[in-house]
């Protein structure tokens, strides 16, 4: 109750700041009547405010990302954070993972941190949410994170802050839209592929993979509704992939993933993998060069061998032989180097993917 509690009292502080004296108040004498004139739409700043202190925490998430893609990039990483954080804790009430009481706590936190970090914005912006960018056509990236063992430590929200970064390079992150999920499930992929409301360039997935696993098969595991492992095999992938024509760029980010990203291939432009296990600090060196390189207006295969080359300079260069890139669905290098898998053993914690 006491975290309750202070989440409340934060949380209504954020809420009840009273508003600065008017300018008219200090007049003497009332002004003329003015013409009349059309109401002034609120700032994002006071309806992202009253949406929260309305319970409508949802509405004030979108309403903050449609503001961040509206030109206050420095804003999208962490409203991109917090949206994925709350679709995972009101997707595990609905699975009974979580009780209502501590959803509502996290409710409180995640407004409470929200309120946070529109404290700083302008209350009068140049330009309202969805007109800033108007004319620009944006590249999406859709980040999906899946990690169902918790014996390994996967430092997925890292790759997310990171990569959202390294997109900031060249004074170029305004033309991109960068949206997350993780513990994603092979049903979030579809409807977030499907949703109208963007058309995704590239689909980056950080988690694990396996080859002929004797309990988990081959392919790329997802979470499922109770957050346990769901192997998805590469040719159901493609299957999938098959019916966007928008994605010019699968990306699997995880151990033994070759295989996976060679059948997915077969339907999209570029797929990259790794065809054997990867640690995991290698792997955000390399997501974080490739799309930097991607940022300064390169395409994949150049930016792919720039992140190969970054991880040459890095503390583990013997790594950056097992990134693999498959070109419209031919590849040059061995997508699978027979070993022992990262998920062999679980008894102790690690870092690696």
């Amino acid at each position: 109750m006491a975290i309750f509690e202070t989440l409340t009292a934060n949380l209504n502080a954020k809420l009840s700041k009273p508003p600065k004296p008017s300018k008219l108040s200090k007049l003497s004498n009332p002004p003329k009547p003015a013409k009349p004139t059309t109401p002034a739409m609120p700032d994002p700043k006071t309806q992202i405010q009253d949406l929260v202190g309305q319970g409508q925490l949802e509405d004030a998430l979108q309403l903050a990302k449609q503001t961040a893609l509206s030109g206050l990039t420095a804003l999208d990483t962490p409203v991109t954070l917090l949206r994925a954080e709350y679709e995972h804790h009101r997707q595990a009430v609905i699975n009974g993972l979580i009780d209502f009481k501590e959803e509502k706590i996290s409710r409180q936190n995640i407004a409470f941190r929200l309120l946070t970090l529109i404290d700083d914005l302008d209350q009068t912006p140049a330009k309202a949410p969805g007109q800033a960018e108007a004319a620009i056509e944006k590249t999406v990236v859709l980040f999906l994170g899946a990690n169902p063992f918790h014996k390994l430590a996967l430092e997925l929200e890292r790759e997310v802050e990171e990569i959202s970064k390294g997109l900031e390079h060249f004074g170029k992150r305004q033309v991109f839209d960068f949206r997350a999920k993780i513990h994603v499930t092979p049903t979030d992929l579809q409807r977030m592929l499907l949703g109208s409301e963007f058309a995704p360039r590239f689909v980056h997935f950080a988690g694990n993979a396996v080859v002929d696993h004797p309990d988990y098969g081959s392919g790329v595991i997802f979470e499922d509704e109770k957050g346990q492992a769901r192997t998805v095999r590469g040719e159901v992938l493609a299957m999938i992939f098959k019916q966007f024509p928008s994605v010019e760029c699968v990306f699997l980010n995880t151990c033994d993933s070759g295989p996976s990203a060679l059948a997915i291939g077969q339907q999209v432009p570029y797929a990259i993998g790794m065809n054997a296990r990867v640690f995991d600090e290698s792997a955000i060196i390399f997501a974080v060069a490739f799309y930097e390189a991607i940022a300064g207006g390169n395409d994949v295969p150049f930016a792919f061998e720039f992140a190969r080359t970054r991880l040459l300079m890095e503390r583990n260069p013997e790594q950056a032989s097992i990134p693999v890139l498959i070109v419209n669905g031919q590849c040059n290098d061995p997508v699978y180097v027979d070993g022992d898998s990262h998920l062999k053993d679980l008894s102790e914690a690690r870092v690696i993917r």
